[in-house]
């Protein structure tokens, strides 16, 4: 097994810090930023892999489930129509929306496939003892993916397409739309249950983390982004973590460059986002497209203002927001700047977090899009506009994910030094 190193470094501002106390259920803060260092779980490891497994196995039943059945039916002036979610992936593909189909697919089947998948080939044989060929590189993948995974933001999409769709026609829930709200919490438990130290102990146990006192004059010690592992980086040569094999860097390659280039283009895309029609309405010979703010509008007036505030918030507010705050981590990096450092560091874990929500109004579209199919009535399609800002969202989480905090606090090491 792998021995317990009380060295680490804390991902977001980079410090070389030695862990006094681990709690047996908790977590360990960072002294400097309150980054999560080490988080445990009290739950045995034997009793924790055959729970998560459980939970594995009954997610993968519903995911099956959730894509066979319909999402919502609607009956509209003598018609009947029914969607399921695969539908609305082949509807985008059909209406030659492939990145937005892809995008679709990758954020509502893929990633919680290959989520679930990959830990049904880890967990299984850890549960009876055995270790899966490639299991280091197969949970790397799922640890990938997991933020790819965009479940609870298809929920709300769904919700949001339920009060527009009441007003053109009578909804009615299907049975893929109760399972997809028990597969969001089910997935939310295994990750919260899931204790990722352990689980890297029981498939890789003859890996041994770098001791402090053992690193060779010349190296650096940085923890692997992937699996945590302590390793030494030295300057100039290309490494591998010995667990995942993962490639290792002292500081993310080219941050400042790769982040900046993904944030303007961000920023250029956006405007044809909130001035393109993300939805065009065609009905008895009239077209009428509809903006992003158009549909918050539209929400407001009919009287659903809580569903206008919270499309408003996830479609306008946060990728706004993000954008000022990914040119202000950029702008301060670059001029040194030793302005809140803390501050700084908690807002970039804030773009982190609230980049998928943007994803509500695609969802909302394509929904709409794929069930209002009534030639000579009523059909909708998707605009151009949501090719923009899928765009958008996806080139904002890139640039969350390229940018590397720990150059903030980098600058105030050099002057202390």
């Amino acid at each position: 097994m792998t021995q317990f190193v009380p060295v680490t470094t804390c991902h977001d501002c980079g410090l070389l810090q030695k862990i006094s106390h681990m709690p047996e259920d908790g977590t360990v803060t960072c002294c400097r930023c309150d980054a999560t260092l080490r988080k445990r779980q009290r739950i045995k490891p034997a009793k924790s892999i055959e729970h998560t497994l459980a939970l594995v196995i009954t997610a993968l039943i519903l995911l099956v489930i959730s894509n066979v059945f319909p999402i919502l039916q609607i009956q509209a002036e003598g018609h009947e129509m029914a969607a399921t979610l695969f539908g609305c992936v082949k509807y985008l593909f059909t209406h030659k929306m492939q990145f937005l189909a892809g995008l679709v697919f990758l954020t509502t089947i893929g990633a919680p496939l290959i989520q679930l998948t990959g830990l049904l080939y880890i967990l299984l044989p850890v549960n009876f003892g055995r270790i899966s060929p490639y299991a280091p590189q197969v949970y790397r993948l799922v640890r990938i993916i997991t933020s790819w995974s965009m479940l609870e933001v298809l929920m709300l999409g769904i919700l949001v397409s339920v009060v527009k769709l009441s007003a053109l026609a009578t909804v009615v829930p299907s049975i893929a739309l109760w399972t997809f709200g028990l597969l969001m919490f089910l997935i939310a438990a295994i990750l919260n249950d899931l204790d990722t130290e352990m689980l890297w102990e029981q498939i890789t146990p003859k890996t041994q983390a770098v001791e402090e006192q053992k690193s060779k004059p010349g190296t650096q010690l940085t923890n692997c982004h992937n699996c945590n592992l302590l390793c030494a980086v030295i300057a100039g040569h290309e490494s591998f973590c010995p667990r995942c094999k993962t490639a290792l860097h002292f500081r993310k390659p080219n941050s400042l460059t790769r982040c900046t280039a993904l944030a303007i283009a961000a920023s250029v895309l956006y405007i044809p986002a909130n001035l393109l029609p993300v939805m065009v309405v065609r009905s008895m010979g009239q077209t009428e497209g509809d903006t992003i703010i158009s549909g918050v509008i539209y929400l407001a007036k009919t009287g659903d203002m809580p569903l206008a505030i919270i499309l408003f918030i996830a479609s306008i507010c946060v990728p706004t927001v993000k954008l000022l705050i990914l040119f202000l981590l950029l702008i301060t990096v670059y001029f040194k700047s030793p302005w809140r450092l803390r501050e700084r560091t908690r807002l970039y874990r804030l773009t982190e977090g609230i980049g998928r929500w943007s994803m509500v109004d695609i969802f909302v579209d394509t929904l709409m899009a794929a069930l209002i199919q009534i030639q000579g009535l009523m059909v909708i399609e998707v605009g151009v506009g949501a090719v923009a800002f899928g765009a958008v969202v996806v080139l904002t989480m890139l640039a969350a994910k390229a940018f590397d905090p720990r150059l903030i606090w980098d600058n105030m090491e050099r002057v202390n030094e």
